[in-house]
């Protein structure tokens, strides 16, 4: 995971729901840049989206990303 979707990860378990412009402006990245790994996060399921804002939860995050570790070493580093 690239650096940035980690610190908005990150920031969203911090301070709860927040729109892209609330994250990009707390990271120093533009609100067009936040959106486009927030569709990543959300397509990748690591983060959840309402109306205007996204979210993180712990116990998704950990999920999803046990999951894709899993899915990473069968398919790039088989045994």
């Amino acid at each position: 995971m690239n650096r940035t979707r980690s610190r908005i990860i990150r920031f969203l378990l911090r301070n709860g729901p927040s729109s892209c412009g609330q994250i990009g402006s707390e990271l120093g990245v533009s609100p067009s840049a936040i959106r486009r790994q927030l569709d990543l996060l959300t397509d990748a399921g690591l983060v959840q989206r309402s109306a205007t804002q996204f979210s993180a939860s712990a116990e998704q995050v950990q999920l999803n990303a046990a999951s894709l570790e899993a899915s990473f070493q069968v398919t790039v580093m088989p045994p």
